[in-house]
């Protein structure tokens, strides 16, 4: 008896469960490594104060760093996703220095005014000499804003501009900003939870997340956002600093 030939299809062809394999991830990476960024940024928000001794904290931040580096070359990005192509550097300059220089010009401003001046007298700024010069010059830079410019307007917003158009990519990406910063003001110094101080670091910090964001996509390089990060954080404790003493 004779047999007939069975018909071969395409997807009984050798190799094409390992093509569509490929295809699958090749489609969907971005949003594998767009959702291991928030887990990972969620998780390492809540559990850093209790893995990460004080002392090691700067470490352990530009560890994290190449962290959301890497989950961002996972997703697909390359220099330009990040904004760290050579080509814009100029332009992030300009348009970070120029916010650079407004906000210099605002706290010195605000602190020489009697009505305004109240506003920079934060206990934190209490210190020696010595300490502010490394709370300005390394633990935040190093310990704050490299971490949350690779993180934020990196990676998160890079991988986000993928799929969601520029406006709806920064207002997520500002938002998770906002949340990030719950933690460190969620309790009173009583125990108590802080609703006013969460909701006013909340709105405060989305907010400025917009403006980095908006930043980073305008000069189409992150080091916009991060001059005008170290504006908000290293200047401000340094002119607050400075008008303590």
């Amino acid at each position: 008896m004779a047999w007939a030939p069975t018909e071969v299809t395409e997807a009984d062809q050798p190799g094409d469960e390992h093509a569509s394999s490929s295809s699958w991830w090749s489609a969907n990476r971005d949003l594998i490594a767009l959702g291991a960024t928030i887990v990972v940024l969620a998780s390492w928000n809540i559990s850093r104060s209790s893995l990460v001794p004080e002392r090691y904290g700067i470490p352990a931040s530009l560890a994290m760093a190449v962290v959301f580096g890497g989950l961002g070359l996972l997703g697909g990005l390359r220099l330009r996703g990040f904004g760290l192509e050579r080509s814009r550097l100029l332009s992030g300059l300009a348009y970070g220095g120029t916010v650079f220089a407004i906000v210099g010009v605002v706290l010195l401003i605000g602190g020489a005014l009697p009505a305004t001046s109240s506003a920079l007298n934060d206990s934190r700024v209490h210190v020696g000499v010595a300490t502010m010069v490394f709370e300005v010059v390394v633990a935040i830079p190093f310990g704050t804003v490299v971490l949350e410019e690779l993180a934020f307007r990196g990676t998160l917003l890079g991988l986000l501009s993928r799929r969601l158009s520029t406006p709806c990519a920064i207002s997520v990406m500002a938002v998770l900003f906002g949340l990030w910063h719950i933690k460190g003001v969620l309790h009173t110094p009583s125990g108590g939870i802080a609703v006013g101080a969460v909701i006013g670091t909340v709105l405060a910090t989305t907010v400025a997340g917009v403006g980095f964001g908006w930043l980073r996509v305008k000069s189409g390089s992150l080091l916009a956002p991060v001059l005008a990060h170290i504006a908000t954080n290293s200047l401000t404790f340094a002119i607050a600093w400075a008008y303590w003493h």
